[in-house]
């Protein structure tokens, strides 16, 4: 089992969190009802030091509504209770504790045998795929119990590339900034297929200049349809229907659904390949 060592001794970071001393003068501008639908990326600090302003209301940071959100970071500590884990993630920000359930049902019989057979303390399935020192972006719904935030439904994938981070910390900056009426919003909305004259080019890249959808267009009304209706605990959009229905090769739908996912409007769930609407 790893050794927990405090987030400040691997950054030198102090900062961070995005806060701001101008919060009463500015608007505020997160969207209202649309915020509870959209993935918010975020610092832990943001996460750890945002409020409910009223009771069972949505949790608020520097002008932001934090319903669902994302984040990046390091994993610091593993601790494996075989039926789940907890993750302690650092971003040089804060740190807090993600629990992930596992889905293998053969780890507590499993468990039960070696501890049985005086194997030494056993190692689940789902802790063998997190390593101390990694990178990990978190999703899921934020809530809190007994005075600590926690992350609800939470999806925890690995980082492959260092720009991941990069890009998840610009973008939590741009959402900070618009909140903050710093940055003007770009007005953006999926339903629309965004035209634009002259030297700027469609937001969405067309698959058929003839096809007046796009393939994220196509993707977003089909898991919208699929959704509607189901609960998220026990449905969720798999890229291998998705291609086939649509007739996208599955990798390009990988990518598109990953696209959609940084976007906020929909979100992985059982697995990175099973999404589920925003």
């Amino acid at each position: 089992m790893a050794t927990y060592q405090p987030y400040n001794e691997y950054s030198t970071v102090t900062g961070g969190g995005f806060e701001s001393s101008q919060n009463s003068s500015r608007p505020n501008t997160s969207g209202g009802n649309n915020s509870q639908s959209t993935l918010i990326p975020v610092t832990i600090k943001q996460v750890i030091e945002s409020k409910q302003l009223v009771q069972d209301g949505p949790f608020v940071i520097n002008n932001l509504e934090l319903h669902h959100v994302s984040f990046v970071g390091v994993v610091r500590n593993v601790v494996d209770h075989t039926a789940n884990i907890n993750l302690t993630i650092e971003d040089g920000t804060g740190q807090i504790e993600v629990r992930k359930w596992s889905d293998e049902s053969s780890d507590m019989a499993n468990a039960a045998q070696q501890e049985e057979n005086q194997d030494g303390p056993y190692n689940s399935q789902v802790a063998q795929m997190y390593q101390v020192g990694t990178y990990v972006k978190v999703y899921g719904a934020l809530r809190e119990f007994s005075g600590k935030k926690n992350v609800q439904f939470a999806v925890i994938k690995p980082v492959e590339s260092f720009n991941e981070v990069i890009a998840h910390h610009l973008e939590a900056m741009k959402w900070h900034a618009i909140a903050n009426g710093l940055l003007e919003s770009p007005g953006f909305h999926a339903s629309a297929n965004i035209q634009q004259s002259g030297e700027q080019q469609s937001l969405f890249v067309q698959d058929n200049a003839n096809d007046p959808k796009t393939a994220l267009q196509r993707i977003l009304d089909f898991c919208k349809q699929q959704c509607d209706g189901k609960d998220a605990n026990d449905f969720a959009v798999h890229t291998k229907l998705i291609s086939q229905s649509l007739g996208i090769l599955e990798d390009d739908v990988r990518m598109y659904c990953q696209t959609l996912t940084e976007q906020g409007f929909i979100y992985p769930t059982f697995d990175d390949n099973s999404y589920f609407i925003l």
